[in-house]
């Protein structure tokens, strides 16, 4: 007779087997959609639009049209065949993580539960994903009587199983059964894993405290949590869960997902198709912000590494960053709708055409009780008019005249159908001096329809001049500093630059002046490290998609900027609405001993739980200078190398001079083994990675080793926030070299709670 665990072994190859055969499947019909496609593509040239008469022009593009819509079914269709595919291909080796057994209405029942639903081919459920809402009796409920929620309604039942799988390669590896979510040897087990270059998929350790986050309801949603408690992990659960949970209108075109940097997005990319889910790209909010300002270089100074070590920043930036501003544009505009924003001449080569006291006039004789920004469409339309105008009175100028001679006849000698007649060569001048007189004014119409008969860049210089006094004061920042940094914008606008504290004001101040249309229609966001993301980013988000859900997760213990948070101005940004707040305290990241030591360099006190994953003390290196500790790094990362460990190991120093610093010190074939990563840009390819502490955030290795820690480098409270960062990348062990002085931050942490050597 075959145990369970044979009978459970069984049922995994079965389970395998039906995902290779709709594997198989998938793929045949994704090579006859490929053909059919690449066929059909090569027909759309082939369709043409008849002119002969009304009826062949509209039946012509109704066919051209429906050949369109068609290629577009068949696009949709590769692309969800890929995105199955890529579903199929995870779960192949880990066809499902749990299993229910439960009585519903005097029938048993018997589900597994697993990244993506799975079928026979008698349509039967063989595994379910993990979002759909039975699957909640796992994540939530305790054997025995119990209910969950689906479409119609609340579901009584009674939960009689809940098993645990770990399973690799399609073996099972261990197997339990349990009341709660995870058995705390199931979960330490997973916890134990090596990290790797890219954020592990950890759907299957999910919590109730995770999970009560990912299948909140609330429209907008804050979750803070402690380094390692996995805010970001429930952040992308949640993105899977609502896409999952609204599929049947939501486009995942409509997330927006905002990240720190690109390390930091390059770390997370295989999470989101790790839970099922493709297609929602992980950007940074300056780059977002290019989007809307194309014209303009964004420089975004506050993820500088200079002000990641000080946490001082430019007090009149710092404004721009709060709310104050934002708020007081509606003010500003209001002030000059009656006399219109500072328009611009309107010129072709040097030439006006249009000078601006005209446009103003123009402007003025709109309808005075519209808001400004449908004032300035109406302005346009009239604008358009005035140049179709100009444009008929330049046909007839001489110059013109002189440029269809110099054409018509190559035109006519090209032109085999051309009947030369008296009427038909009339026709044809007529329509050549059009052609010429609408290319030259081409750039001119080009800019009235992108509202670029506006000055911009005074205008915002203008807003910024008249901010009132006690709007600065409040933020202590006096007149002459205010002005200087005026003067700053003034010379980076002359270079088509704008910090990205400026971005976000100057693209609120022409959402103010015109109808801002912008391309992607977001339904809900999600901001990662919202430490990190300002409340006028917030503001700009709020403005553009006011109908969208916001989701926030970070750590306030990094905070690395002393200004205006989106926790403290939440019921500023959100005034009629309710963000629902969730606190998490447990590092799932670290050992307890590692968690221990770093909630010691915490200023203030902070309710931390550690998980009961026992690992090594911190180890506390004592050296006497740089050159002794260089010796003693060399020295555990050769014994490191020798080992052949699968361990990534991390040297983190404080800056980036340190680090470039280290990296010369270190022997030939030592940095031949480890990867310096400089920017944000870099991509984490190798075992060994040497990082500044500023790129580190958000990140995780197994092992690290944090160089440097004398009471040089930190001795300022900014300091002690940094060295907290720096202790909680490390998930197993971590060691800290001093070179020096021992910061009195270190000092300060009983000596119980590491090991020291000399």
């Amino acid at each position: 007779m075959k145990t369970e665990r044979q009978l459970e072994q069984g049922h995994v190859a079965e389970t395998i087997a039906i995902i290779d055969n709709e594997t198989q499947l998938l793929k045949k019909q994704q090579q006859v959609a490929q053909s059919i496609m690449k066929e059909a593509s090569s027909q759309t040239g082939e369709q043409q639009i008849r002119f002969g008469s009304d009826e062949a022009f509209y039946e012509s593009a109704m066919d051209y049209r429906l050949h369109e819509q068609e290629l577009l079914i068949r696009y949709k269709t590769l692309e969800a065949q890929e995105k199955r595919l890529k579903a199929l291909d995870i779960m192949e080796g880990n066809p499902y993580f749990a299993r229910i057994d439960f009585t519903e209405e005097a029938e048993q029942e018997k589900l597994y539960i697993g990244i993506a639903s799975l079928r026979d081919t008698k349509e039967n459920p063989v595994v379910i994903d993990w979002r759909a809402p039975i699957a909640n009796l796992y994540y939530e409920s305790e054997l025995g009587e119990t209910s969950y929620e689906a479409v119609d309604g609340w579901h009584d039942v009674s939960l009689d199983l809940k098993r645990q799988f770990k399973i690799r390669d399609g073996e099972i590896q261990s197997m339990v059964d349990t009341s709660d979510t995870l058995t705390d040897d199931f979960l330490l087990d997973i916890l134990d894993e090596t990290s790797s270059d890219k954020m592990k998929n950890i759907v299957s350790t999910i919590q109730k405290s995770q999970n009560a986050i990912i299948r909140d309801k609330h429209k907008h949603l804050m979750v803070q949590g402690i380094a390692g408690s996995g805010k970001t992990s429930a952040l992308l659960q949640r993105v899977a869960y609502i896409i999952y949970s609204n599929r049947k209108w939501l486009d995942p075109e409509q997330v927006l997902l905002f990240s720190p940097n690109h390390l930091f997005s390059d770390y997370i990319s295989t999470v989101l198709p790790s839970l099922g889910e493709s297609g929602i790209p992980t950007e940074t909010f300056q780059i977002f912000l290019r989007r809307l300002l194309p014209q303009y270089t964004i420089i975004n100074e506050m993820q500088q590494e200079e002000n990641f070590l000080t946490g001082k920043e430019n007090k009149s930036n710092r404004l721009k960053s709060g709310i104050s501003l934002p708020a007081f544009l509606d003010k500003y505009a209001a002030s000059i709708t009656e006399l219109g924003p500072l328009f611009s001449d309107l010129k072709i080569s040097g030439e006006t055409i249009i000078p601006k006291e005209k446009i103003r006039f123009w402007y003025q004789e709109t309808n005075d009780q519209l808001p400004m920004y449908q004032r300035m469409q109406l302005l346009q339309t009239k604008l358009l008019k005035k140049i179709g105008g100009l444009q008929k009175d330049e046909a007839k100028k001489d110059w013109v005249k002189a440029a269809v001679e110099a054409v018509i006849d190559e035109v006519v000698a090209n032109d085999p159908n051309f009947e030369d007649t008296e009427q038909n060569e009339r026709k044809l001048r007529r329509k050549l001096a059009q052609k010429i007189v609408a290319e030259r004014f081409k750039p001119l119409v080009r800019k009235i329809h992108r509202y670029r008969f506006i000055n911009y860049g005074k205008q915002y210089l203008h807003f910024l001049q008249s901010v009132p006094q006690s709007i600065l004061l409040a933020r202590n920042v006096s007149p002459a500093e205010w002005a200087q940094n005026s003067g700053e914008v003034k010379q980076r606008l002359r270079q088509k630059e704008l910090l990205q504290e400026d971005g976000v004001l100057f693209f609120l101040l022409m959402s103010k002046i015109y109808p801002v249309d912008v391309y992607q229609k977001a339904r809900f966001i999600f901001i990662d490290e919202m430490q990190d993301f300002s409340p006028s980013q917030v503001w700009l988000l709020r403005n553009l998609y006011p109908r969208a859900g916001f989701n926030f997760c970070g750590d306030l213990n990094q905070k690395v900027f002393d200004n205006e948070t989106i926790v403290t101005l939440i019921d500023q940004l959100f005034p009629d609405q309710e963000v629902h707040q969730f606190e998490l305290t447990t590092s799932y990241r670290s050992t307890k001993q590692i968690t221990d030591f770093s909630s010691f360099l915490l200023a203030e006190e902070s309710p931390i739980e550690a998980t009961a994953r026992d690992g090594k003390l911190p180890v506390l290196l004592e050296t006497d200078n740089q050159d002794a500790g260089v010796l003693q790094l060399s020295a555990k990362l050769t014994e490191f190398l020798q080992k052949n460990s699968y361990w990534r190991t991390a040297i983190i120093a404080k800056s980036l001079a340190d680090c470039q610093a280290l990296y010369r010190s270190l022997a030939e074939d030592l940095q031949v083994e480890l990867q310096f990563i400089e920017t944000e840009d870099d991509f984490m390819k190798k075992q060994i990675i040497l990082i500044p502490a500023y790129l580190a955030k958000g990140l995780e290795f197994d092992q690290v080793f944090l160089w440097d820690a004398n009471e040089t480098n930190f001795n300022s409270p900014q300091d002690q926030l940094i060295l907290y960062t720096m202790t909680t990348r490390a998930m197993h062990e971590l060691t800290i070299f001093t070179n020096g002085p021992t910061s009195h931050f270190l000092q300060a942490v009983p000596e119980t709670a590491y090991l020291q050597e000399d």
